[in-house]
């Protein structure tokens, strides 16, 4: 079902009285033929019944120019629609590329979410390791994913992204205990399998995982999704 939300196309797939659990995602213009796809994957690989619930983004919505904005709508437009409408007692917040950054760095700021999916996160951008230090995930559970000739290339900052992932995933193990997250390594470069991706990610949020110890309060810092 495609309906406007605030002004904003979104994509909601799955009975809304399907289960407990929303999954909501960022939709890029390339994704949006395969998102009906995605979600059979994501079905075959998990048996918890779900609805995904996918905003329609540019590549600027999500990059600093536009991030805020996109964010400013997530927690004050979108969140309360799901809230009031789909009534979860779990959600998901996930993405890919661009996306997955801005998942990650969505659930610094919220602690609405239960779990977050951070597939090839564009983890390279500039000032992202010095806000991460200083402010912890908001979500029991993480789960980040790589290609695994992601980061042989020499092109700058590319190049860089297998160190900083690695990194993360420390980050990670450290806030919230190493049985609550996962960095899961997959064959090829950044375009391999996209969607069989997202779908082993969203699936492993779906589980049932025990409660993990709480975490942390953020610190302040500078914001790197921030114009």
């Amino acid at each position: 079902m495609l309906i406007d939300i605030g002004g904003r196309n979104c994509h909601i797939i799955g009975e809304s009285n399907a289960g407990e659990t929303v999954i909501v995602k960022p939709l890029g213009e390339f994704e949006r033929l395969l998102i009906e796809d995605e979600c059979k994957l994501i079905s075959e690989l998990s048996s918890m019944p779900f609805c995904m619930v996918a905003f329609e983004v540019t590549e600027t919505d999500l990059r600093p120019a536009g991030a805020e904005d996109t964010y400013q709508y997530l927690e004050k437009v979108l969140l309360p629609y799901i809230q009031d409408n789909l009534h979860p007692k779990r959600l998901i917040l996930g993405g890919y590329s661009l996306g997955g950054l801005f998942a990650l760095w969505s659930v610094t700021r919220t602690d609405a979410f239960d779990a977050v999916f951070a597939g090839s996160p564009s983890l390279w951008m500039e000032g992202w390791n010095e806000y991460a230090d200083a402010h912890p995930l908001k979500v029991r559970y993480a789960y980040m994913s790589l290609g695994d000739k992601e980061e042989c290339t020499r092109k700058h900052p590319f190049c860089i992204i297998g160190d900083r992932v690695r990194l993360q995933h420390k980050r990670h193990e450290t806030q919230l205990g190493a049985d609550y997250c996962i960095l899961e390594w997959n064959e090829g470069g950044h375009f391999n399998e996209i969607e069989l991706r997202k779908a082993k990610g969203f699936a492993w949020c779906l589980k049932t995982h025990p409660s993990p110890p709480q975490g942390r309060e953020p610190l302040e810092s500078n914001d790197p999704l921030r114009s």
